[in-house]
Order: C-alpha cells, then sequence, then structure tokens
C-alpha cells in the first residue's frame, strides 16, 4: 500500500477474464480458456500504474480465492488495495470470451450479486478522495444500488475538492435491468458532477436517451467539460471550449476488440496528469489502446510508458 498522494482513484468493476486459447473458434466450440484480472476499473488501474501513475481502487470483490486472485494480481501491479473489500455476500464477476483475430468477438457476463455493486461510501471515504488528483467513475456501477448512491457521494467530494472528475461511460446492456428513462436519469447525473467524459458512439447515446451522437454530444457539451469519442483504429475526437479535435488511430493487427477503450483511458488519463495537451494526451491513448488490442489479455497487454512511447515513435501517424 502507497501513502499517496495518488494521481487517481478508481471506482469500478473487478473481475476475472476467461478468454478463449482457441483462436477463431466461438465460446461454445472453445474448449481452453486463459484467466486473467478484468473489469474497466481494474483494467484501467493496472495500465495508468503500469505508466507510472499512482493509482488506487476501491472497489469489492468475493471472499473466496477469486476475490485472492484478484487482490494479489493488483499488488503486483502495484495498485493499492487498501480499499478493495472481500465481501461474503458478493460474487467476483466473471466473463467469458471468443477471440476472433480481426473482428470483435462476442462475450458472455455472470455477475449475479456482483461485489462491485455492492460497494459503499465505506469502502471509498473522503479522506481517500482528497487524497487524490483525479477521480474515475464507471456507468457500469450506476446500474445498481448502492454503487450508484455511493458513486455520487464520492463524486460530489470529488468536485467540492475542485478535482477531475472522470466518467466512464461503460455502456455494457447486459448489465442493466433498470427501463431506459432510469438509465438515462442515472447516467445524467453522473454526467452533470463530471468534467471528462470518455466513450464511444453507443455509449454517448445509450447514456444520454439522443438518437445520434451529434445530438448527444450538443446535448451534454459545457464550456467547462471535455468528452472524448472513441473510435478503435479511426481515432478520437474531443470537444471542448467549442472546438473538436480529431487524433487520428493506429492501424495494428488486431487479436481481440476488448480492452482497446480502457487502455486508451489509462493513456489519455496519464496525459491528463502529466499537463500535456488534449492532442497529445487522445494519441498516447490511441497509442495504448491499439497496444492492448495486439494481445491476448486485457491487463496484463497493458503497456509501460516505455513500450507506449516506442510503439508511438515507431508507428508515427
Amino acid at each position: 500500500m502507497t501513502n499517496g498522494p495518488f494521481d487517481l482513484v478508481l471506482v469500478g468493476r473487478a473481475g476475472v477474464d476467461l478468454y478463449s486459447l482457441d483462436y477463431g473458434r466461438t465460446i461454445k466450440e472453445s474448449e481452453r480458456f486463459a484467466k486473467y484480472v478484468g473489469g474497466t476499473a481494474a483494467n484501467v488501474a493496472v495500465g495508468a500504474a503500469r505508466l507510472g501513475l499512482r493509482t488506487a481502487l476501491a472497489t469489492r470483490v468475493g471472499d473466496d480465492e477469486l476475490g485472492d486472485y484478484i487482490i494479489g494480481y493488483l499488488e503486483k501491479e502495484r495498485v493499492d488495495v487498501g480499499h478493495v473489500r472481500k465481501d461474503p455476500a458478493g460474487r467476483t464477476g466473471i466473463v467469458f470470451a471468443e477471440i476472433l483475430p480481426g473482428r470483435d468477438g462476442k462475450f458472455v457476463f455472470y455477475r449475479e450479486k456482483a461485489a462491485d455493486l455492492l460497494v459503499t461510501d465505506v469502502d471509498i471515504p473522503a479522506s481517500l478522495i482528497k487524497r487524490t488528483r483525479a477521480l474515475l467513475v464507471t456507468g457500469t456501477g450506476l446500474s445498481a444500488n448502492p454503487s450508484a448512491r455511493t458513486i455520487y457521494n464520492a463524486m460530489a467530494v470529488a468536485e467540492r475538492e475542485g478535482l477531475t472528475r472522470i466518467l466512464n461511460l461503460d455502456w455494457r446492456p447486459s448489465l442493466w435491468s433498470l427501463p431506459a428513462e432510469e438509465r438515462v436519469s442515472r447516467y445524467k447525473k453522473a454526467i452533470s458532477m463530471a468534467n471528462v467524459l470518455i466513450g464511444n458512439e453507443g455509449e454517448y447515446i445509450a447514456a444520454t436517451g439522443a438518437k445520434t451522437l451529434e445530438a448527444a454530444i450538443e446535448q451534454i457539451r459545457d464550456s467547462d467539460r471535455v468528452l472524448v469519442v472513441t473510435s478503435g483504429e479511426k481515432g478520437s475526437t474531443v470537444y471542448t471550449q467549442g472546438r473538436r479535435i480529431f487524433v487520428p488511430g493506429f492501424k495494428v493487427k488486431l487479436v481481440k476488440g476488448l480492452g482497446g477503450g480502457d487502455g486508451f483511458i489509462a493513456g489519455f488519463v496519464y496525459g491528463l496528469s502529466k499537463k500535456w495537451t488534449l492532442a497529445k494526451a487522445a494519441k498516447f491513448g490511441n497509442a495504448v489502446g491499439a497496444i492492448v488490442v495486439m494481445g491476448h489479455a486485457c491487463s496484463e497487454s497493458m503497456p509501460s510508458y516505455g513500450e507506449a512511447a516506442k510503439f508511438i515513435r515507431k508507428n508515427g501517424n
């Protein structure tokens, strides 16, 4: 455990990824799977830590061997786990994914009684938030209480402290059981409290209830808010203070699409922490995301700063 201050504190999913080792086969056809630590918050935490940021994760995992596995891995990656709680009432989330090189594969979540949705203010107290420079929360955490209430409370503290408040839209349809109106209401409350939003086109539409990306952006644009739209190898677009900044992506040999967005967030947040221009931060995020989708895992494929910088020099766009 580190003593802070932290560069980044995250609240959200930490689970187990089981990715097919039978490349090109569907989940039904696959017989062999590799186990990794996953979940968007855990992935970004590992990515940020590997890049050199002092990072802490607040979440809950099952009180079992899978929970031990996640905590041990995060400790090895130098992510502060002082606020990762083992909860006997919750289960560690699991996702199975097929690996279809060159295109996105399907994935299946098992998240009944997901422990990460049981987080409370005890897990992310004001004292922790006051020790960081940025707070990152995720959309999936809004899908149920007490997690949603905890996220709003944490963002309120961060807002009072004048911290960077990042909302990873993280829209996963199968993880929501609420009506669309309630989903949009919950997202809009979080959006109103965030000053940095990151997601792809579908996530912006789902979060706002708009019919198009353009309508979604127009609905939530604010002079003090940074909106980032990720588009895979096509690149990313940043909207801020009336400007639209497009940053080209990197064309790479895709092993899997999973984790690319998490890699982007880790790289982009690193750039923000170093006070880079938004264009430079987005380019770095594009590079980290491209590196992740070339690997079999998500968390394990996160690069160090040196690896990401070397990739950009070699593949300069």
